[in-house]
């Protein structure tokens, strides 16, 4: 695909970008304490889609000519917390694995549910962790993030700028229909 293609499409691209991602923030920010493990695995596998979906349409908006470098930032930003989300979504699923009613991982170590109790906690507070430190990078992000919004809309013109707004509505609304809360 041609540079033109890219400009022609970069307000889209960063609509869905900023979209997604800001879906996916909310989601984030759901308190997940008293949250029964299926529905935080899959409360995690939806704000993956979202993030690799805002992660795609970053790269296709950094590919323009108009691209300043603080997005590029933000994409090794979105990649980071995607690595975090993943790392979140293994331990959930390795708690998962050592708490279901026939786990195959206690069967195979030839152990009752009472001697898996113990790795599925340090699983389930492994994911804690990474979720806590998550939303602390989350909360110092959103400052830099609105800061960025404002410089590249500055950077659109005024066409291109209308084409954002009147994009981001309608992928924000899609976004909160296609990826209700869990």
């Amino acid at each position: 695909m041609s540079r033109v293609h890219f400009n022609l499409n970069r307000p889209i691209h960063l609509a869905r970008r900023d979209a997604f991602f800001e879906r996916a923030a909310e989601l984030l920010n759901i308190p997940i304490q008293d949250m029964e493990l299926a529905r935080r695995q899959t409360l995690a596998q939806t704000v993956l889609r979202l993030l690799q979906a805002s992660e795609r349409h970053a790269f296709f908006a950094a590919r323009s000519a108009d691209t300043i470098e603080r997005e590029r930032d933000f994409q090794r930003v979105l990649r980071l917390i995607i690595d975090n989300v993943e790392s979140i979504a293994a331990m959930w699923l390795q708690q998962s694995n050592l708490v279901e009613e026939q786990s195959s991982l206690c069967r195979f170590l030839q152990t009752g549910p009472e001697q898996c109790v113990l790795p599925a906690m340090h699983y389930q507070r492994r994911a804690e962790d990474i979720h806590q430190g998550l939303s602390h990078v989350l909360q110092l992000l959103h400052v830099p993030y609105r800061k960025l919004q404002q410089t590249v809309s500055a950077t659109l013109k005024p066409d291109e700028r209308k084409r954002y707004k009147k994009a981001y509505a309608a992928f924000n609304e899609e976004a909160r229909s296609r990826f209700p809360a869990p």
